[in-house]
């Protein structure tokens, strides 16, 4: 075999400069693997980078050269990033670097898919250089958390669905915190994995999903549910009317043994006594909640000395002009509560959202920033506190399986800048504790710089895409001394769907850059295609629907489809039946008996937007029909 190069000087056990042999230069790429043999002993390297140099022309002949037409002579040099010799099953340095002008091969792929290993599970793409060397993750090692880094548009959702993917075909419990919905189209395809299932659950009425999750008053914190309020930290007499409001609640739902007493509405109706001047007694709870308890049922009861203490508090401040204010106040905070439709008596069961083989995306869509981290705290404080009873054989709720924790835009629950949020918390203490009782996460962020450094150091696997922000190399590099300058100048040189990934999952030694495979599941989030909307005529959609439906419609139908169009799925044809999902909805059109079904629109004398939308779609041809409904 012939040497694609020889080693020559600036010559280190981890990096080498080489000359590309002129007969191959051409083929030499970037991430190739590249090995040399030195005593005993084969050595593998890599590709970091490839510059075309001037070969040296002296003083006198450099007119000549470059002024008379003479073609200048370039050297190819290849920068060599050594990734060390076969011990065991182990990979080590190789004591003293080459001679100059030792010769460089390329390697196979036998002899990389060896050194390298990859035999885990999780197969998510092949070697960038190789294609035949299958990249697959050791799932095992996701015990010690992984971060997916890199700037918006380079695929770092496409790589965490490939690898939810993988965890639902191994029987894993995931879960996903989508603060913008983006992983909720993963549902339309969750067939095509077979076995597997995901449900969405949706804190906002108007945005996708399968069930409405809901946070417990009855477990909430009352300074928590302040603060989600807007309730400032200042306004102590405020946050004081409140707090008694919420504790008097809870303790009458104990009291009388009914959690449904525990609500925002009978929040409201005491504040309001207490802004009126009036004074409550425990007999009045029972006109005032429209409970159907006796009050005498209240003695003995061992909540009810505690539910008298709030009481005597809230008449107290019903008793001063401030506290009555106060208690307006709170009452208006309440309300803005309640229009959320966040809170209920009771959490949604834990078990409801945490199944084996499945994949829960709670869609946070749509809620501020504080919401959002209210119900990702109370979410992930009670999924860690159901394996910590699990494991430690403590009452309370249990779950019996390891849970993989999704968290999209980390950076947003856990922030670098001295702020601390409620999720930092529960985050901090997964980060450094959640591998002892089967809590793992997923931490995905376009801006490392700006997550915090404390959380982003317990994790130990990294994958890398195009970092172009110097501040996020940096906060990289602080974390957990991850990057040299080599590993550097892959970030900057990776393509779109090019991952850089280090740590134990890839054996914890040599960092690797993957090319990520298809998906299986969709998921949405990406960039808009403008050229759907832009240069497109209105009459442009109304010539395709009348060539396949040979009907009018109306043209507001048609401005709401054009709505739809990022949001059609899985559009098929199979003989004259067309088939798609149009933003959650099952639409079948059968052309040649000129009928169609819509799924949230049911029958309907005139195709709805759905059918419309599905219809408008590039990949549907045109063709002439009578449809009715």
């Amino acid at each position: 075999m012939e040497p694609i190069g020889y080693v020559i000087g600036n010559n280190g056990v981890d990096e080498l400069t080489m000359i590309a042999n002129p007969r191959y230069a051409d083929e030499i790429r970037l991430f190739d693997y590249v090995y040399y043999d030195q005593g005993d002993s084969r050595i593998l390297a890599q590709v970091v980078d490839i510059s075309r140099e001037l070969y040296r022309v002296s003083d006198s002949l450099a007119p000549v050269v470059f002024n008379d037409g003479i073609k200048p002579v370039e050297t190819i040099l290849i920068k060599l990033l050594v990734i060390g010799k076969k011990a065991g099953d182990v990979l080590r340095l190789p004591e003293a670097p080459p001679p100059v002008s030792t010769p460089v091969y390329r390697a196979n792929p036998d002899l990389v898919r060896s050194y390298l290993g990859l035999r885990g599970r999780l197969c998510i793409g092949y070697l960038s250089s190789l294609q035949d060397v299958k990249v697959c993750l050791n799932e095992r090692a996701i015990n010690r958390h992984m971060a997916i880094i890199g700037a918006t548009g380079n695929g770092k959702t496409w790589l965490s669905v490939l690898i939810i993917e993988e965890l639902l075909k191994l029987g894993a419990t995931v879960l996903i915190l989508d603060p913008h919905g983006e992983y909720v189209k993963a549902k339309e395809s969750i067939d095509k994995l077979g076995g597997a299932g995901i449900t969405v659950f949706r804190l906002s009425k108007q945005h996708m999903g399968d069930f409405m999750y809901r946070v417990g008053l009855m477990a909430a914190d009352p300074d928590h549910v302040a603060s989600v309020s807007g309730i400032d930290d200042k306004a102590v007499r405020v946050r004081e009317a409140f707090t008694l409001a919420h504790t008097c609640i809870k303790l009458a739902a104990k009291a009388y043994g009914d959690p449904k007493l525990a609500t925002l509405r009978n929040m409201e109706r005491l504040l309001s006594q207490v802004a009126s001047g009036h004074t409550v007694q425990v007999a009045m709870l029972q006109r005032l909640f429209g409970t159907k308890y006796p009050t005498s049922d209240l003695s003995g009861n061992r909540y009810f000395d505690k539910l008298k203490s709030v009481l005597s508090d809230l008449n107290e401040l019903a008793s001063q002009s401030q506290g009555r204010h106060a208690a307006l106040a709170a009452k208006r905070y309440v309300r803005r509560l309640r229009r959320l439709r966040v809170y209920a008596p009771l959490n949604t069961p834990l078990l409801k959202l945490l199944k084996a083989r499945h994949a829960s995306i709670v869609n946070l869509a749509g809620l501020d920033d504080s919401v959002q981290d209210h119900v990702a705290y109370s979410i992930l404080n009670r999924v860690l506190k159901a394996r910590i009873n699990y494991v430690r054989r403590l009452p309370g709720p249990k779950y019996p399986y390891p849970v993989v924790i999704v968290v999209e835009e980390a950076h947003r629950f856990a922030p670098g800048n001295g702020r601390r949020t409620l999720t930092y918390s529960v985050l901090s203490r997964i980060a450094m504790e959640g591998r002892k009782f089967g809590v793992f996460l997923i931490l995905i962020t376009q801006r490392p710089s700006k997550i915090d450094p404390d959380i982003l150091s317990q994790v130990q696997n990294y994958a890398l895409l195009k970092i172009v922000n110097p501040k996020d190399r940096e906060a990289l590099l602080e974390a957990g001394e991850l990057m040299n300058g080599n590993l550097d100048r892959i970030l900057a040189s990776l393509n779109v769907g090019e991952s850089l990934m280090m740590g134990p999952m890839v054996g914890g030694q040599v960092p690797i850059v993957v090319r990520l495979r298809n998906r299986v599941l969709e998921y949405g989030g990406g960039d808009i295609n403008l050229d759907k909307y832009w240069g497109v005529k209105d009459s442009d959609y109304e010539a395709k629907l009348s060539k396949i439906m040979g009907l009018t419609i109306p043209r507001l139908t048609i401005e709401r489809a054009k709505l739809l169009l990022d949001k059609v799925t899985g559009e098929s044809m199979e003989g004259s039946i067309i088939r798609g999902y149009v933003n959650g909805a099952r639409v079948e059109v059968d052309l040649r008996n000129g009928t169609w079904s819509c799924s949230k629109c049911k029958r309907q004398a005139k195709p709805c937007e759905h059918v419309v939308a599905l219809l408008l779609k590039p990949s549907i041809p045109p063709s002439r029909s009578s449809l009715k409904g």
